[in-house]
C-alpha cells in the first residue's frame, strides 16, 4: 500500500471525528502515514544510506533527517517528533486530559494539532523530495539481536 493512504485515512477520520476513539485513531494514522512517507522519501533521496535499526526505526529516521543539517530536513525531523509525541499521548494516555507542550488538552485538541502539524510535514516533505512514495515502497531496516 501507499504510505499516504494512512495519512488520507487520518484526515478523513479527523473530518468526521465524533467520538474520542476516532479522534485518537486519526492522530495515530496521521503520524504513521507520514512516518512511512518520510522514510520512503529519505531512502529515495539517499539510496546508499545504511538501513535503520528496527528497534530504533522512529528515532533513527529523525536522526537521519537531522544529520542532513539543512532547514527543510531539520523541520521534517522536528515535525516527526511533534507528531510522534501527539500519537504516543493519544495512544497511551487513556484518561484525559492529554499532555502536549506542558499543557493539558482534550483528545479533539490533540487531533486538531496533529492535522495542522501533518499538513506542515507534508509541505516540508514535498520540498525535500517531490512526489508521493509509490505503492509498496521500501524503508530498509536491519534487525538487531537483543
Amino acid at each position: 500500500m501507499k504510505p499516504l493512504d494512512f495519512y488520507r485515512l487520518g484526515l478523513a477520520l479527523a473530518a468526521n471525528a465524533g467520538s474520542e476513539a476516532v479522534q485518537r485513531t486519526a492522530v495515530s494514522r496521521l503520524y504513521y502515514g507520514l512516518h512511512h512517507e518520510a522514510c520512503c522519501r529519505f531512502f529515495r533521496e539517499n539510496p546508499a544510506a545504511r538501513p535503520l535499526n528496527r528497534n530504533r526505526r522512529h528515532s533513527g529516521l529523525v536522526d537521519r533527517y537531522r544529520e542532513l543539517d539543512d532547514s527543510i530536513t531539520t523541520e521534517i525531523a522536528q515535525l516527526l517528533v511533534t507528531l510522534s509525541l501527539l500519537r504516543s499521548e493519544s495512544d497511551y494516555q487513556l484518561a484525559p486530559p492529554l499532555r502536549f507542550r506542558n499543557q493539558s488538552h482534550s483528545p479533539r485538541d490533540a487531533m486538531e494539532y496533529a492535522v495542522g502539524f501533518s499538513s506542515q510535514l507534508m509541505e516540508a516533505l514535498d520540498l525535500y523530495s517531490p512526489g508521493a512514495a509509490p505503492d509498496g515502497c521500501r524503508c530498509p531496516v536491519v534487525y538487531s539481536r537483543g
